[in-house]
């Protein structure tokens, strides 16, 4: 599942080691990864698996101290290019990167972090504005 990260990408943060990431992670190894270098790793993975090209979509991580000893970490997924696609399937997109966070870090809580989605100021959008008098109907699909 993260071969991309095993023949690429931990080397060229100066991560070394002959089997790469697995459950049984090497805490040494781990230090030197921040959570943004994380989620970016994963991320980078989880649309390469999926086929998305790899500039459609990007991470961006905001640590939140809300006392002493208590932070907060937030995970914003961001749209580089407007999808359809990728917006139809984006929950489905954010439980996989979740569930790669978690098998790559397994001990690390990842449930906790709060992960949003935000469209870039470049990301060119279909309709610019919601049309006066738009009907809102509800769907089967819930």
């Amino acid at each position: 599942m993260f071969e991309s990260i095993k023949k690429g990408l931990l080397p060229k943060l100066g991560i070394t080691g002959d089997n790469g990431p697995s459950t049984n992670f090497d805490t040494t190894r781990h230090e030197s990864l921040n959570t943004l270098e994380l989620a970016q790793l994963v991320l980078s993975d989880t649309v390469r698996r999926n086929g998305i090209p790899k500039d459609w979509l990007t991470v961006e991580c905001l640590e939140v101290v809300l006392r002493p000893g208590l932070n907060q970490t937030h995970l914003q997924l961001v749209m580089q290019r407007w999808s359809d696609q990728l917006l139809h399937y984006s929950a489905a997109l954010q439980q996989q990167f979740l569930a790669g966070l978690d098998h790559f870090e397994p001990t690390t809580d990842h449930s906790v972090y709060i992960v949003s989605w935000r469209f870039a100021n470049t990301c060119v959008m279909p309709s610019a504005l919601i049309p006066e008098g738009v009907a809102w109907h509800v769907s089967a699909h819930r």
